[in-house]
């Protein structure tokens, strides 16, 4: 079978290359409807990681629809909508190769377009961490693609308060309509402050920390309660912490949690729950899309995505991550809207280099 896939060839390029493969038995053959790209993957583009050499594939977050499946597949069938999460990469393609155990199927009435599992499955990672607790308080801090999917999946009745903080208006406003109870403009309020206020003094029993800035990972640990408040480390970081201070962290009793896919007791089934999010409409992925470009324009998506133009995102010297769309049919890429985005703001009268 041949089919077109995208891969680097060298730092800051990449080419579109035929490639030929013969399925095996128990192989399913995925047509790729989209392929989100996260921000890890910059480190291949810049040259920093690569597990391979050069060809390079590239892609891990991708849905599609099922072409066709070998005989010893016992699950799936041709027309089959699934979203799949496999070791590897690859999802830049016009086909996909994996086995059943890395799929779930979609509802009929979910455009695979929109429906990325991958990612979410970390999001339900950072859910289970929590263990929520009947009326908690939660804050959110830092509303880009991950911290709004949480919001997405914690709204409801179950928590007391879900707060949202952020710097910018117009992720704040999606939190809001994604299920925040209350939003917090860290470049106009102390959010310390009105925490406070809101809770009674009694402070957050969760923070899920969704920035990924060292020097609020301290503020952080001040927005949670006495007695084993929770810190969820959600971002990954680039940089060390040298001032995270953990008498703060002693002095309350707090637990840290590194909610990362390590940390997950079984990842295959924090993605079958994330797919779960995806078909009863709880993950709404749509309103996070913004920008698309087609596979063959795969090189223009990645040099948008790293030097993120004005337009990607309304207000501010912002930079955002690209959701990206890949199809044989109608390819495309898209850029999330609800981003991981590097302004500068203020938090408590400090001002810090967000990225969120």
């Amino acid at each position: 079978m041949k089919y077109k896939q995208a891969f680097l060839t060298e730092a800051h390029k990449i080419e579109i290359m035929e490639v030929e493969k013969t399925p095996m038995a128990d192989d399913v053959v995925v047509k790729i409807a989209s392929c989100g790209l996260c921000n890890w993957e910059l480190g291949f583009w810049h040259g920093n990681l690569n597990f391979y050499g050069y060809p390079h594939p590239l892609g891990h977050e991708w849905a599609g629809i099922v072409e066709n499946v070998g005989p010893d597949v016992g699950s799936f069938k041709k027309g089959d909508k699934v979203s799949g999460i496999a070791g590897g990469f690859g999802g830049f393609a016009e086909y996909i190769f994996v086995k059943e155990s890395h799929l779930q199927k979609l509802s009929d009435n979910v455009d695979p377009k929109y429906a990325m599992g991958e990612p979410q499955k970390c999001v339900l990672t950072v859910l289970r961490s929590i263990r929520a607790e009947p009326a908690d308080v939660g804050v959110v801090l830092g509303c880009g693609p991950m911290g709004l999917w949480c919001i997405q999946g914690l709204a409801g009745n179950y928590l007391d308060k879900l707060i949202a903080v952020d710097i910018d208006d117009k992720k704040l406003g999606m939190a809001k309509q994604f299920g925040a109870s209350h939003i917090i403009n860290a470049g106009k309020t102390k959010v310390l402050e009105e925490l406070t206020q809101l809770t009674d003094g009694r402070l957050a029993d969760f923070v899920i920390e969704g920035t990924g800035i060292p020097a609020l990972l301290n503020e952080a640990q001040r927005y949670a309660k006495k007695g084993r408040g929770k810190i969820i480390l959600m971002s990954s970081h680039s940089q060390k912490a040298d001032g995270f201070d953990f008498r703060i962290a002693i002095d309350s009793s707090l637990e840290i949690i590194a909610a990362h896919p390590a940390y997950s007791v079984n990842e295959t089934d924090d993605f079958r729950r994330a797919v779960a999010f995806i078909n009863n409409g709880t993950f709404k992925n749509r309103e996070m899309i913004s920008h698309e470009f087609s596979l063959d324009n795969i090189q223009q998506a990645f040099e948008t995505f790293e030097k993120k133009p004005p337009d990607f995102i309304k207000g501010g010297n912002c930079k955002t991550s690209v959701f990206a769309i890949a199809s044989a049919k109608n390819a495309c890429f898209a850029a999330r809207r609800a981003r991981n985005c590097k302004s500068l703001g203020k938090t408590n009268g400090v001002l810090q280099e967000a990225q969120q």
